[in-house]
């Protein structure tokens, strides 16, 4: 289905004229552009500020750090925290536009916006255009940084389009009918006769044979090549041959990617060689191998950084001036001296950068950073003979027309297979918005213009295969180096079976890891997968296996936090992202975590059949994939995957890593809610969904049935982990029919001779605990809680127990008369150092009290604590402060004591609640039935003589937390101690003499007494 509309979609757009081509992207621009607005309001609108900085897409009490000039007269100022803390973890990075408002003020009131340059730690910088006025930023407030929507993107695409539909092209008129299918490309170049061919040599020595062809094959082209590079073929190196190629014939290039990393990867390939490159984009978004080819590195090293740098200097004084100084006429002056400097800076700029372009033989930058608002609108239209587009296929059309507009030939290089650009509208996507350009000259000329790179460096041949046979036509082949490399032929890796195979397949089906979802079913994740996949990267670091060797791919953000969880503190070099954050990559091992486990075959978008291409073809040596087979093969695609590994590969039940899962901590978020898939038949969904009415009214009776099928006819629980077990029982009906189920169980075994022990499963409420407890207490069994956190459950026992020969440790083992400690208080289960039990047969019933461990008695705070956990207690008891408050007198409690045991319920609430109705300070008998004030220090009620904290003891603890909220808020309060600066010398000045006229006026109206 999938296939059929994206081939319909391509007719469309194979038969749209330039001017619907125009017309249409305009409006699927607008649609995507509104639904990144939308999507950045919604979140503003229903967080607040401290859930914003949970997310990570704002950062609060911030304050300036520092500043300078930088180039084009941008402003770069540093942010770091108000108090000198290091800052929360966020999701700004460089090149991300970040908003700068007051920390506090929850509004739109945006002071300024820059682009995110650097992060560390301690501080964030963001540089500023030079329109931005620094003097709006003081080092003396609170500021936030807010991640907004890039709108620059947006309107340089905009621009675009409506210059192409205007018609003026220059000499890319004839590539413009080309591309749109008005004319047929032209023959190949005349140029390439035997004696030029003769005499060609290829730069890359290592170029195999398809490389060589698409090399030769662009050069021909007259207006467009298309080089199809599949995963590892190495689809860059020939398109750096065909760059070098093209400077050899003294030609001009642009050379473009929609990413930053793409196009720092072609810099970074292009430098081994002695040709002229400028990097354009902004320095933030460079990474730091290839920033000496940056437009600002070079303009530091040209002839003229000396009078630049003497600007940037004159600028940074300037400003400092201005800060400094009172006088308004003074600032007035400043201001103008520092707009001359900035203009004159400017012109030095402009020159310097227009002779390092028209020097440069290559120019790079992003699709983007090619407009007309770059640098390169200082060069003629007819500067460049060649664009080359990499990673074509990643960007939308819209964007690659911005450079295509500047020269008559083109070479677009990419893998339309591959997923496509990063749509958020909807429904821009079903309309055609994510078509590239690649895939409409696929559809338009096929095989005309198109050379297909057939040789990979990358995988294993059998984790090639797969992708070869159902991607890529059955044309790729493994080179020899790779065709059979595994991890046990790295250095220091030992050989097992983890290590001497290509594929592994670890199937959940029946295991009962079922998926699970956000509340907002925003995301999916699943925790069983998530911990067979900690199990397999353990043991194949333990094996020697680096953890930057390893890379973990899931297709959903919760699993992605799931796994970082789990493994991210362990490992600090183990990459684990999403599919769409791992393109054009590759690791020695690549564990795939499909996530989805349900019994009707949903699996969302893995049903996007590049995206699991991308995800398998990223493994060099090895690849894993956890998964519910059952599930994914509703997919015919991932069903042909699954096949595949079955027959090439290995393959693993969960249930083979039941023990060691066991052993495994629990690691589940602490902020993220979510609830786990129940399973279910397609049948009975199809019954919710035809009568949502019946389902209220049989609720009892859906109730008494999954209850019921709890127990097997032959006295025992079922161990089906798709029955739910959370909801309670509560109703007086239906806690007969439990109670009658489990006492027919139990009468059942205790006539059964051949059993001695009969254990209920874990799945069982609190409720249901409870009553197991209080009928197998009323038949003299012994009944025990057996096992801790999810595998506790209740032995029940009906043969005589030796205590001495079989002692039972307290942490596994702990038996209570008449209710499960576990269900009521963990508190009191971890201090418990004995164990009560009850023994013998139903007409004998003895109490046995076992000490399970020797105890000792600290002498710091007379306690007695079992001897295996004395030291810790000893550390942990040193390291404990004294008491820094007094103790209050509790009421409640004197009135509980002086109560004997034998006092009934009514007495005793009586007596509770008339303390209740007293001030809680000492020999205070003041009614607060009426007034009284509560202390949120020591949560008494007092009457008004007495509620004041100094008053009745919480005053240091008030104290204490006055200073903390002035540290967080960073304001005085009135009566929170001395101001941190003093007022200004006039104001001082002002308030001594309102301060001297106001005692003057009082002196004279003093009554003088007669003698």
């Amino acid at each position: 289905m999938f296939i059929l509309i994206l081939t319909l979609t391509l007719i469309q757009f194979q038969t749209m004229t330039l001017e619907a081509f125009v017309s249409k992207h305009l409006d699927l621009l607008h649609l995507e552009h509104e639904a990144e607005i939308d999507e950045n309001r919604k979140l503003h609108a229903s967080c607040s500020l401290k859930e914003l900085q949970q997310r990570g897409v704002c950062i609060l009490n911030l304050r300036l750090g520092g500043h300078r000039t930088g180039l084009y007269g941008r402003t770069n100022c540093t942010f770091e925290h108000f108090w000198g803390k290091l800052l929360p973890t966020n999701l700004f990075s460089s090149g991300d536009i970040a908003g700068v408002a007051l920390s506090q003020e929850k509004n739109e009131n945006i002071l300024a916006s820059g682009i995110v340059t650097r992060t560390t730690e301690k501080e964030i910088c963001l540089s500023f255009d030079e329109s931005f006025d620094l003097l709006e930023i003081d080092d003396k407030t609170q500021y936030r940084l807010m991640k907004l929507t890039n709108d620059v993107t947006y309107n340089r695409l905009k621009r675009t389009l409506l210059q192409l539909q205007k018609g003026n092209y220059g000499h890319s008129s004839t590539l413009v009918s080309v591309l749109f299918g008005d004319q047929e490309p032209s023959e190949t170049v005349t140029l390439m006769d035997n004696s030029w061919q003769s005499h060609f040599q290829f730069f890359q020595s290592e170029l195999n044979d398809s490389q060589k062809e698409a090399v030769m094959f662009a050069l021909k082209q007259n207006e467009v090549a298309i080089v199809h590079g599949p995963p590892g073929t190495g689809k860059t190196t020939t398109v750096v041959e065909i760059i070098l190629q093209t400077v050899h014939q003294r030609q001009k290039v642009l050379a473009c990617a929609p990413s930053n990393v793409a196009v720092d990867n072609m810099v970074e390939k292009l430098s081994k060689y002695k040709i002229r490159l400028v990097r354009l984009g902004h320095p933030a978004r460079i990474l730091s191998v290839v920033q000496p080819y940056s437009l600002d590195a070079l303009l530091k090293n040209s002839d003229s950084k000396d009078v630049i740098n003497g600007l940037y200097a004159d600028i940074d004084n300037v400003v400092m001036k201005i800060k400094k100084t009172k006088c308004k006429t003074e600032r007035q002056n400043l201001r103008k001296e520092s707009k001359i400097l900035q203009q004159e800076l400017k012109l030095r700029e402009k020159q310097a950068v227009i002779n390092l372009l028209k020097q440069a033989d290559v120019v790079l930058s992003t699709l983007t950073s090619a407009s007309y608002e770059s640098p390169l609108k200082h060069l003629p239209s007819s500067h460049f003979q060649l664009v080359v587009i990499d990673e074509c296929s990643q960007a939308v059309e819209a964007a690659c027309w911005i450079p295509l507009l500047r020269a008559p030939r083109c070479v677009l290089a990419g893998d339309h297979l591959q997923l496509p650009p990063t749509i958020t509208s909807l429904k821009a996507e079903k309309a055609g918005l994510s078509v590239s350009l690649m895939e409409r000259l696929l559809e338009l000329y096929g095989e005309k213009v198109t050379k297909m790179l057939t040789v990979q460096y990358r995988m294993h041949q059998d984790i090639m295969n797969w992708a070869s046979e159902h991607m890529y036509q059955h044309r790729l082949i493994s080179h020899p180096s790779v065709a059979s490399h595994l991890l046990r032929d790295l250095p220091g890796v030992e050989e097992n079976e983890d290590t001497s195979i290509p594929l592994l397949l670890i199937d959940t089906t029946g295991c009962g890891h079922w998926e699970m979802e956000l509340t907002d079913k925003e995301s999916k994740g699943n925790e069983g997968e998530a911990d067979l996949v900690t199990l397999h990267v353990d043991k194949l670091i333990a094996s020697g296996i680096r953890p930057e060797d390893i890379a973990i791919i899931a297709p959903y953000n919760l699993q992605v936090d799931l796994l970082k969880l789990r493994l991210a503190n362990k490992y600090l070099k183990l990459e684990i992202k999403s599919v769409d954050g791992f393109q054009g990559q590759e690791k020695e091992v690549v564990i795939l975590s499909l996530v989805r486990s349900n019994s009707i075959g949903e699996i969302g978008f893995l049903a996007e059949n590049r995206r699991i291409n991308v995800a398998v073809t990223r493994a060099k040596r090895h690849l894993a994939i956890v998964c519910d087979s059952e599930t994914v093969s509703h997919n015919e695609f991932l069903r042909t995957l699954m096949n595949y590994i079955t027959q090439h590969g290995d393959v693993r039940s969960a249930q083979q890593y039941e023990a060691e899962l066991k052993l495994l901590p629990s690691s589940r978020p602490a902020k993220l809610h979510y609830q786990k898939e129940v399973k279910k038949t397609c049948e009975s969904s199809t019954k919710q969904i035809e009568k949502p009415k019946a389902r209220k009214k049989n609720r009892n009776k859906n109730k008494k049935e999954e209850t019921s099928t709890k127990l097997a006819s032959d006295g025992k629980y079922s161990t089906d982990d798709c029955v739910s077990t959370k909801e309670s029982l509560h109703t007086s009906t239906d806690s007969e029919n439990i109670r009658k189920e489990i006492t027919d169980t139990l009468e059942k075994f205790v006539t059964t001779d051949s059993e001695e022990r009969y254990s209920f499963p874990s799945t069982l409420t609190a409720f249901e605990r409870l009553i197991v407890h209080e009928v197998a207490e009323s038949l003299g069994l012994l009944h025990l809680s057996v096992g801790e956190k999810a595998e506790r459950h209740i032995t029940v026992e009906k043969k005589y127990i030796d205590v001495q020969l079989q002692p039972i440790p307290s942490t596994s083992v702990e038996c209570v008369a008449g209710i499960d400690k576990q269900s009521l208080s963990k508190d009191s289960e971890t201090k418990s150092s004995e164990t009560s039990f009850r023994t013998g047969p139903s007409n004998c019933v003895v109490e046995h009290t076992v000490s399970l461990l020797p105890e000792k008695e600290c002498q710091l705070c007379k306690k007695s604590v079992p001897s295996a956990n004395f030291k810790l207690h000893l550390v942990q008891c040193e390291r404990t402060p004294k008491q820094k408050y007094p103790k209050k007198t509790d009421v409640s409690s004197k009135l509980l004591k002086s109560v004997s045991d034998d006092v009934d319920l009514d007495t005793l609430l009586t007596k509770v609640k008339t303390a209740d109705n007293r001030c809680s300070f000492p020999k205070c008998k003041q009614s607060i039935v009426t007034l009284g004030q509560l202390c949120t220090f020591c949560n008494f009620r007092y009457c008004l003589s007495h509620h004041i904290p100094e008053v009745h003891g919480c005053g240091q603890a008030a104290k204490d937390h006055a200073r903390s909220r002035i540290r967080k808020e960073g304001k005085i309060y009135p009566g929170s101690g001395r101001p941190q600066q003093k007022p200004e010398p006039a104001k001082r000045a002002q308030l001594q003499l309102s301060l001297n006229k106001k005692i003057s006026e009082l002196s004279s109206k003093r009554k003088v007494n007669k003698p």
